[in-house]
């Protein structure tokens, strides 16, 4: 059973190490399914941290849908709203950005950066291209506009270009807003990733920077020069400031909202849903692509980017594994009981959670997330089921071992409380009856008797001892050839009293067994056995004794010998059932017993034990 239990332990180890090494390949593998999985597992994280106030220099002008109303206020009363003719109808005349550029800059903005492709000539004829070029020129250096990489599927291949603007003179910036979604179609990856990915996967050979670069070009602000995989998203949609275009235009409002423009960097875009330009996010499923390249333009400002701890997937793969790997493995051996090794693993899990939250709100780095607790949990599950198949064995090898010794009853009492148990096993003090039964003259019957028959007559005997003994909630310590030793209140005491009495019924119980054995014993032509008990009350060592190769769970002291010296005073008194006066004591209201007075007994010459007789219980015939 030992065997199987440590095949079983071995088990849940090599069910962990499984893990671990799964967790290596699936992480190192970069697997679409991995990354969807991790993604998921960052997006909550991001959700967890909530919003972060973005700075106050980024602001967004917004072409949303009340904007694009204006269009049919002005047609229906056009003298009344002039200032709106640009915006008449989709897409607008160049005009309306040209007024709103001067009006910003004239207010204090630092850049304007227009998230709308201008790629061809204005539908409105050259006069209204014009219009804008002449703007471009005398305040281009603080203006970007937008470039898009352009790659179209056909049944001939694919067909890739340039949509840059078209628009002569000026310094204005030109940068690239180009984003693309990660395999779970959230947008994760930095701009200047994905650019790089385009170029080199299309091959286009220029070198014109991400739209964000290019808006703090025109604000004179440099870009920061480190690393950046992944986008710092400081909230969902609406976490960057926004104004509705029209309101720059609107001669009544804009007074009232100019002086909020000192200082800032404008990003102009549609946020309107008619624009399909809505992009799934870490955050939500609805912010526009004008937010999240203002997103991309405040993280630059400030320096925040979320970058990998470990660039090398196959090296990121490996140490969380060792780190999964060595949790696992330290928490199984640590806590072997089911219930202390969930709550081990829950820890863990929790721990692992939060130390990646923290890496990712306070430092920019990603640790995965999903996998390892995934892992974590599989291997905790895995401890848990191989533990609980072990205890159970060893529960039931346990019950078995115990119901040899005690009545089940008393067993079960013992496996209700295995610490209570553990503790008695080690070696204590304790308060106890001891019980010794004999066989009167079993040598010269044994003798008398083949060695077969021998054994058979004293296994009957020892049966129904055991029976009665076991009945009245004693313990059955050791037989010791034809003697029985037991104790009752070892290793569980019901009290003094209630432990002497059920001793004292025992006994009785097992003069009434051996009366019917002898009847059955006779009927068979066998000789008749007689006995002696001796029963004593004190104080007792209990625990396991022996080697290292053999234990014996039994009692020692000076009660056990007094038990035993007094169980070989029956013959000469003349009785078959002695016990100690500190035992008469605690039972004799419910006993009849004949007092024998003083004895001296082998070991104890200094002081005489006073001994009685059990004659039965008073409430019995």
């Amino acid at each position: 059973m030992a065997k199987t239990n440590r095949s079983i332990f071995q088990l849940g180890h090599g069910l962990m190490v499984s893990c671990a090494v799964f967790g290596a390949i699936a992480l190192a593998s970069q697997h679409p399914w991995i990354q969807r999985i991790e993604g998921q597992a960052q997006s909550f994280l991001l959700k967890l941290r909530g919003a972060v106030h973005p700075p106050d220099e980024v602001v967004i002008l917004a072409i949303d849908e009340y904007s694009l109303s204006q269009g049919e206020l002005y047609r229906a009363n056009p003298d009344r709203y002039p200032y709106l003719a640009p915006l008449a109808t989709w897409p607008w005349r160049r005009q309306a950005y040209a007024t709103v550029i001067e009006r910003l800059i004239a207010a204090g903005a630092r850049a304007v950066a227009l998230d709308v492709l201008l790629v061809d000539p204005s539908v409105y004829g050259p006069e209204d291209d014009a219009t804008l070029a002449k703007t471009l020129e005398q305040l281009g250096d603080q203006v970007a506009l937008a470039a898009a990489y352009d790659v179209s599927a056909s049944d001939f291949g694919e067909f890739t270009s340039l949509l840059a603007p078209t628009l002569p003179g000026g310094n204005y910036q030109v940068g690239l807003i180009n984003l693309q979604p990660d395999l779970d179609g959230q947008h994760r990856a930095f701009p200047d990733r994905v650019i790089a990915t385009l170029r080199r996967d299309h091959g286009f050979s220029d070198q014109l920077p991400s739209f964000a670069a290019a808006t703090l070009a025109a604000a004179d602000q440099p870009v920061p020069v480190q690393a950046r995989d992944e986008l710092f998203f400081y909230g969902p949609s609406g976490t960057i400031p926004t104004l509705s275009f029209v309101q720059v235009l609107d001669p009544t409002n804009w007074p009232l909202y100019q002086a909020g423009f000192r200082d800032k960097i404008v990003l102009i875009g549609p946020t309107a849903a008619s624009f399909q330009d809505l992009k799934r996010t870490p955050l939500d499923n609805t912010m526009p692509g004008v937010e999240i390249q203002a997103q991309v333009v405040a993280s630059l400002l400030e320096g925040r980017s979320v970058n990998p701890a470990l660039a090398n997937p196959l090296l990121r793969g490996i140490l969380t594994a060792l780190a999964i790997g060595a949790l696992g493995l330290g928490l199984g051996y640590r806590y072997p009981q089911p219930l202390p090794r969930l709550m081990g693993f829950l820890g863990a899990i929790a721990g692992w959670g939060a130390i990646a939250y923290l890496l990712m709100v306070h430092r920019g780095r990603l640790i995965p997330v999903a996998i390892p607790v995934a892992c974590l949990g599989m291997g905790g599950v895995a401890y848990i089921a191989t533990g609980a198949i072990s205890n159970r064995l060893e529960e039931q090898r346990l019950r078995r071992t115990l119901e040899r010794y005690v009545a089940p009853s008393v067993a079960q009492e013992i496996l209700n409380q295995p610490e209570d148990f553990t503790s008695l096993t080690v070696g204590q003090r304790c308060q106890a009856a001891v019980l010794f039964s004999d066989i009167r003259g079993f040598s010269r019957l044994s003798y008398q008797l083949g060695a077969e028959e021998t054994v058979s007559l004293l296994n009957t005997y020892l049966e129904v001892m055991v029976t009665a003994i076991l009945q009245h909630r004693g313990t059955v310590d050791k037989f010791i050839g034809d003697a029985v030793m037991a104790e009752f209140g070892a290793p569980l005491s019901q009290g003094a009293s209630q432990d002497a009495l059920n001793a004292v019924q025992a006994a009785l119980a097992m003069r009434k067994a051996l009366a019917d054995l002898r009847q059955n014993l006779q009927a068979q032509g066998l000789p008749p056995l007689y006995h002696g008990i001796g029963i004593s009350y004190g104080e007792l060592v209990v625990g396991n004794v022996g080697s290292v190769k053999r234990l014996e769970y039994t009692a020692i002291g000076d009660t056990v010998n007094v038990a035993s010296r007094i169980e070989g005073l029956t013959k000469s008194i003349g009785t078959d059932i002695l016990i100690t006066q500190p035992l008469y004591d605690l039972v004799k209201d419910q006993v009849i017993a004949v007092d024998h007075g003083h004895h001296v007994l082998a070991g104890r010459e200094q002081e005489a034990v006073q001994v009685y007789g059990v004659i039965g219980l008073k409430e019995e015939d």
